[in-house]
């Protein structure tokens, strides 16, 4: 326990970091915010980890989660999620995954970029907590 604190500490500031006033998709088509639209259906692995979310007390909307990392090594997170509009509390959502995340091993204190796609594979947000957005 005394090893999660320091770690969820770390999350949260780096969330915070990254937040802004709207609820809506942060609109930046550079860099690796990812496409607007995607066509492809999470994987099993991706599904799974969507299942291990569910367990662990996440909303049962989301579908799919993705875990890689680009060429510098910054992690990018997918999430399929069945939410047509997004989420209205996307800061709660995004605190919560990372949370998930971090006890999945998932190393995030460098900052990282998260893409939510809807059921229609439309991009509802994006969100970058990378020391270059958040200076």
């Amino acid at each position: 326990m005394k090893r999660l604190l320091p770690v969820l500490l770390v999350v949260v500031a780096l969330l915070t970091a990254g937040c802004t006033d709207d609820a809506g998709p942060h609109k930046d088509s550079t860099g690796p915010s990812g496409p607007q639209t995607i066509s492809e259906s999470p994987s099993p692995q991706a599904t799974d980890l969507a299942n291990r979310y569910h367990a662990a007390g996440g909303g049962r909307d989301v579908v799919g989660i993705r875990q890689t990392k680009n060429k510098s090594g910054l992690p990018i997170l997918t999430v399929w999620t069945q939410k047509k509009s997004g989420y209205t509390q996307f800061d709660d959502f995004a605190t919560n995954l990372a949370s998930f995340l971090a006890g999945e091993g998932v190393r995030l204190d460098q900052g990282y970029v998260l893409n939510v796609y809807g059921p229609d594979g439309a991009r509802l947000h994006t969100y970058d907590t990378t020391p270059e957005k958040n200076p």
